[in-house]
């Protein structure tokens, strides 16, 4: 029996309504800021929530990477260990985890950029990958990442999950997208970093761009697999309503990352005030789900989002939370619910629930949502 109600939180009736999985951990972290939530669910189907606990409310802080496991599907966790520590280091970490389907280790990719306050230059970009062989039980030093072709095709910043194709011509495919925003003299662009190997070597697929003279910019983004086997990404705008975009930006690649076969808006389908959204895909029923602060004004009324025709469209909608929302990554449980774990109340908690399917047809877009965009310029043309 599926729980529907319009407007409050309808989540899966067997949890708790929202568990609140980082909160007040550490003393180090005097403010209590848990940002950039991530979550995958392994082969097992163990889930990996990770999160970066701040030590002040700016980007560039120190951090410790915490993780928390659960293997119920999110009715009870472990307590939260940092994976990831280092008090000279002065970035998120951007840690973006990614389960192999073939042999179940998870990467953990990160960037980091050592003593704090003095500009390190592009070695900050430079990614570094600490594997898991135990369903994240135990953790690997670090190491940079094996890249091939140009350096700079594989710097920048990622967050949230990476996906293992399974699927296509690609099947068994690593993928994590990434920003190039990190510093190195790179225009602003979302693209993606794979591996054909299991992790042994990365490379970097074509940058989406917008045409810089309509002031848009792809940034934070994620993927997800469609039913055929190619690749959805996803990415807030990052310049805003100077574009004429819309906040959302979506777009789809046929040959596993390396190019993107075509980009679009979501214009006003999608409420959204300029924010991070994490996306998941069901490839063998062809369903997306995507996740956001779905508000066009506020990072508020936290919603998941579905579409049924590779992102096109999105006419299913349900309110996870109402109140104050912002980043957020999805995985699926062992039952094929929909788990979400997402920034909640000015960053002073990181919550995880459980979204019974399916969702319900949305009728109701937030008030404050933009009209559809009219006579907007093209889509850059890669």
């Amino acid at each position: 029996m599926w729980l529907m109600i319009v407007g409050a939180c309808a989540l899966d009736p067997t949890y708790p309504p929202l568990q609140p999985l980082f909160h007040q951990l550490d003393s180090r972290l005097p403010r209590g800021d848990y940002r950039i939530p991530s979550l995958v669910s392994t082969l097992n189907g163990t889930l990996l929530a990770f999160v970066a606990g701040r030590e002040h409310r700016t980007d560039y802080t120190p951090n410790i990477i915490y993780l928390r496991r659960s293997q119920d599907d999110g009715a009870t966790w472990t307590e939260a260990v940092p994976v990831l520590e280092d008090p000279t280091n002065c970035t998120e970490f951007d840690v973006t985890p990614v389960v192999d389907a073939s042999d179940g280790r998870i990467h953990l990719i990160h960037h980091r950029l050592p003593w704090c306050g003095h500009h390190m230059g592009c070695p900050k970009c430079l990614l570094w990958d600490a594997v898991s062989s135990d369903d994240g039980a135990t953790w690997g030093a670090a190491a940079p990442l094996t890249t091939v072709g140009p350096a700079n095709t594989t710097w920048g910043n990622g967050l949230a999950s990476g996906i293992s194709l399974t699927r296509g011509p690609h099947a068994g495919r690593l993928l994590v997208a990434l920003r190039h925003d990190c510093g190195c003299g790179d225009k602003r662009a979302s693209f993606v970093v794979y591996s054909d190997d299991h992790g042994a070597s990365w490379q970097g697929g074509k940058e989406l761009l917008l045409l810089p003279q309509y002031g848009g910019g792809w940034t934070e983004c994620e993927v997800a697999e469609l039913r055929n086997g190619s690749v959805l990404l996803t990415s807030r705008n990052f310049y805003g309503e100077s574009s004429g975009y819309g906040p959302r930006l979506f777009a789809r690649s046929d040959d596993g990352g390396q190019t993107w076969a075509a980009n679009w808006s979501a214009g006003a389908q999608l409420p959204d005030p300029y924010c991070e959204g994490s996306m998941v895909g069901d490839a063998a029923s062809g369903t997306l789900y995507f996740a956001n602060p779905s508000n066009s004004r506020h990072r508020a009324n936290f919603s998941i989002h579905g579409s049924l025709d590779g992102g096109s469209t999105w006419p299913l909608s349900q309110v996870v939370y109402p109140g104050g929302g912002a980043y957020s990554d999805m995985a699926f449980t062992r039952n094929g619910s929909v788990a979400v774990l997402f920034e909640k109340d000015n960053y002073n908690t990181v919550a995880f629930g459980v979204v019974p399917l399916p969702l319900q047809t949305s009728r109701i877009r937030s008030p404050s949502s933009p009209p559809p965009a009219t006579g907007t310029p093209p889509m850059a043309t890669l």
